[in-house]
């Protein structure tokens, strides 16, 4: 089974995806269920992602003459294994040698599950029916009637376990990467123009994800009031996505409001065009950026200064680190990054570290300088 595109906006970015088997005709199940996705207007990643881990699974149903309505627990485990073996004599893995990381093992679980819903959705008799029914009834049997007494954070997210389809594999404890204000420093000292330097200014000192940078507007930029608006737009020309439906306002630094002026004057010029960021030179001069370039810019970054292990996205994450090490309340970290709900923030930014443990206790009083 193969992913192929079928669609694309009007600027040309792919939007559509379907499933084909060796003959090149499209699974009947698996397309309903990606017309679903676009229908309910999932974003085109996670349609794209569930397209492709769908082939995955049809071709692991296939190698092992099993169809839709076989699914249960132990299928899925070996789907599991499947993926994460680099040999199907593999029996034991080794972290570091496995094919598929477990996010990403558990992301493709996460989405035949999803899948074998819609397909419940049908009622009994239709294809998948009996395979969600089993997954189901399984998911029932692990239900405790006490979920009640757990406190809000955590009522929230034992009962998503609880109502949760299939296995899914145990996620590996590992630290997140974070860069230090000095590393920072250097890296927007690196930067070859005001643009790149605007860039990651705005991914440090915002937190914003790099599909909401490329996708600004010069107008959901205000430097008197010191704001920035995330807009969803559900076809910018670049193909990049806020990640959200709502619109957030957001504050910004008055330096940074400075630096986009400067930018502005100083290389944006008298260019046509609504977005920020734009490429300033060459046959495209206008058109938006698109993320690769922004990752051209990193791999010279780290050339250029010798600091590794770092995407756009880490910034995101010291951004927040900072915000938590400083006691900013982790609601209002949550409403700054434009996560839809707290538990998500709580979930991804629960870690502290030793310091971070005992910085707090001599804030609050617990302990004295020298505890």
């Amino acid at each position: 089974m193969r992913v192929q595109i079928v669609g694309r906006t009007s600027s040309g970015v792919p939007d559509g995806w379907c499933v084909v088997d060796q003959n090149g005709l499209p699974h009947p199940e698996v397309t309903r269920f990606l017309s679903y996705l676009r229908h309910i207007e999932s974003s085109p990643h996670t349609i794209r992602g569930y397209a492709y881990d769908l082939a995955d699974y049809l071709t692991f149903l296939n190698e092992l003459d099993f169809t839709l309505d076989d699914a249960s627990n132990e299928l899925l485990g070996r789907f599991a294994h499947w993926l994460r073996a680099p040999s199907c004599n593999v029996t034991a893995l080794v972290e570091g040698d496995a094919a598929r990381k477990r996010t990403t093992v558990n992301r493709a679980l996460s989405a035949v599950t999803s899948f074998y819903r819609f397909l419940g959705s049908d009622g009994r008799g239709y294809v998948g029916y009996r395979g969600y029914k089993r997954l189901a009834d399984s998911a029932s049997a692990y239900r405790r009637p006490d979920v009640s007494v757990i406190d809000n954070v955590g009522k929230a997210r034992r009962r998503r376990e609880l109502s949760r389809l299939g296995p899914r594999l145990p996620r590996k404890a590992e630290p997140m990467a974070i860069l230090t204000i000095q590393q920072v420093h250097m890296l927007l000292e690196a930067c070859h123009t005001y643009g790149e330097r605007l860039f990651f200014a705005l991914a440090f000192t915002t937190g914003m994800r790099i599909g909401q940078i490329l996708g600004l507007w010069h107008g959901d930029i205000d430097t008197r009031a010191r704001t920035i608006s995330i807009v969803p737009r559900s076809e910018n020309e670049n193909g990049v996505r806020t990640k959200s439906k709502a619109i957030h306002q957001i504050p910004i630094t008055r330096e940074l409001g400075r630096l986009y002026t400067t930018y502005m004057h100083e290389e944006y010029g008298y260019i046509d065009s609504n977005y920020v960021f734009i490429t300033l030179q060459g046959l495209n001069v206008g058109q938006a950026l698109k993320p690769r370039f922004i990752y051209h810019i990193v791999d010279r970054l780290k050339r250029d200064t010798g600091i590794t292990g770092w995407t756009p996205h880490t910034l995101r994450h010291t951004y927040v680190t900072l915000q938590r090490q400083a006691g900013v309340p982790i609601e209002v970290i949550s409403s700054l990054v434009t996560h839809a709900s707290i538990h998500t923030t709580v979930s991804t930014y629960s870690h502290l570290s030793a310091e971070d443990l005992r910085a707090a206790l001599i804030r609050h009083g617990a302990w004295d300088e020298d505890g």
